[in-house]
């Protein structure tokens, strides 16, 4: 219907989630982790980070609208005193199909994969208003504290075919180098929202939508790496904690 953004509801489409993971390294690699769902946190016995949304409310994600934007900060606490390099995995389910322009008219062009959610952040201005990528593509908007690992060039870390699912990848680093997250620091959001894209009535129920948050880290002091081996030290701590 022109002029009008489709308000249909989906009951439960909003399933997101938050998951803290810990790494640490020392003489032999070991991953620690526990079942304290609660707080969304797991202690390792020598490291510990806690992933904290403090914005986020779960009864609003159990029934989203196409085009509505739900609140959801998800940052890192390093409780531990050692420093740690620490990253964020985020997982979005994809769509193509399904996208309608904001009109609520569809969209017929030959699209890729469009991520359903797109990440939004604050630009800092009074009154508060928020960014967020508006294509077609994988692109995603964070804060500037946090760097995409992506090595081809997608926009995305890779790509889950299998699940439909874009896996993005986030370390917490300033330029090309990891930045040591001291002992009761917390770092900045990786974004501040998430948007719904707008979708037709062919909507698939059953398929998943569920957006996963999880935190990573592992210790700094790692023999024979350095702030630099941003792309290394992800794939030791991807290695410990296993794929999406």
């Amino acid at each position: 219907m022109a002029g009008k953004l489709q308000k249909k509801h989906f009951e439960s489409l909003a399933v997101i989630t938050s998951v803290t993971v810990l790494i640490v390294i020392s003489s032999t690699m070991a991953l620690f982790n526990s079942t304290d769902n609660t707080t969304n946190k797991f202690i390792g016995t020598r490291f510990d980070i806690s992933l904290t949304e403090t914005k986020w409310d779960a009864e609003k994600a159990k029934e989203v609208i196409p085009g509505q934007e739900i609140d959801k900060n998800p940052q890192i606490t390093n409780k531990e005193r050692t420093d740690g390099y620490v990253f964020l995995r985020v997982t979005v389910p994809c769509d193509t199909q399904m996208v309608d322009n904001d009109d609520g008219t569809p969209m017929h062009s030959a699209l890729t994969n469009v991520p359903m959610y797109k990440f939004m952040i604050s630009a800092g201005t009074t009154p508060e208003t928020y960014l967020s990528d508006t294509e077609f593509s994988p692109k995603q908007k964070v804060h500037d504290h946090w760097k995409l690992i992506d090595s081809s060039g997608n926009n995305y870390t890779y790509f889950n075919a299998e699940e439909q699912q874009f896996v993005y990848v986030y370390a917490y680093a300033e330029g090309d180098s990891l930045t040591p997250l001291k002992k009761n620091e917390i770092t900045e959001p990786l974004f501040d929202k998430l948007r719904l894209w707008n979708f037709n009535e062919q909507f698939a129920s059953e398929k998943s939508h569920n957006v996963r948050v999880e935190a990573l880290g592992i210790q700094t002091d790692i023999p024979g790496y350095s702030a630099s081996d941003i792309s290394s030290i992800w794939t030791i701590v991807e290695g410990e904690a296993g794929s999406t």
